[in-house]
């Protein structure tokens, strides 16, 4: 199928390129149009202080906090750095943590009173779940427990989890549909039969019945989790 769409490609292509050699051969001073080409908006703290009004410029807990590269589907290490906010309950959810905290050389990351999680060498949805067990054991309680990773190093992302192939975060840009965000991670499982989906935002959860409802009513942000319903 690819072979056959590269061939459908090329076709055209090499047409446009021996009709501008012609045309050039014959009017030298013939210049072809620039065409514009459509820009790439990748993720960045301008686009992270939009999603989340009065948040710092910058991921960085002081001088010394170093700039580490991130992938969101990498591993967390060293000097990565997390801004994120946790949150207890889920009718009535109350924030328990806010803040931006960096990885120690041990791989551990502090929690302020809550604790340290052992994150180094994991990747983000294991260091989320870290992050909850940190909290659900200082709180010696069975009330759900949200963590929202808003960026790591500069990087808002978003978790898509549940009835998918594999959890992960992606990088979130303006403008950004449910739909999108779901494509990218490759959508729900195969064989899935199943459309409801959960989007959590500051600890609060709402229900959709399907992906193109949540995309009439909803505008995803850094923060947010989308998660697929295996059941509905």
């Amino acid at each position: 199928m690819r072979a056959n769409l590269k061939l459908l490609l090329s076709g055209p292509a090499l047409f446009a390129l021996c009709s501008c050699g012609m045309i050039q051969a014959i009017s030298p001073d013939f210049k072809m149009p620039k065409i514009p080409l459509p820009k790439l908006r990748m993720p960045s703290m301008s686009t992270v202080a939009k999603y989340i009004p009065g948040m710092p410029d910058r991921d960085k807990v002081d001088s010394d906090d170093p700039t580490v590269p991130f992938n969101s589907r990498g591993t967390i290490g060293f000097g990565h750095t997390i801004r994120l906010e946790v949150y207890e309950g889920a009718r009535s959810p109350d924030r328990i943590y806010s803040g931006i905290t960096m990885v120690n050389t041990e791989g551990l990351l502090p929690l302020g009173e809550a604790g340290t999680a052992r994150v180094g060498g994991q990747h983000l949805p294991q260091v989320a779940e870290a992050i909850a067990t940190v909290f659900r054991l200082a709180g010696r309680n069975t009330r759900p427990i949200t963590v929202q990773i808003i960026s790591v190093e500069n990087t808002p992302v978003i978790s898509i989890n549940g009835d998918v192939r594999e959890a992960e975060f992606i990088p979130a840009f303006e403008d950004m549909t449910v739909q999108q965000a779901v494509t990218v991670t490759g959508g729900r499982k195969q064989g899935s039969t199943s459309r409801g989906i959960y989007i959590s935002r500051e600890g609060q959860r709402s229900f959709f019945r399907s992906i193109e409802a949540a995309d009439q009513k909803w505008s995803p942000r850094a923060g947010d989790i989308i998660t697929l319903s295996p059941d509905i």
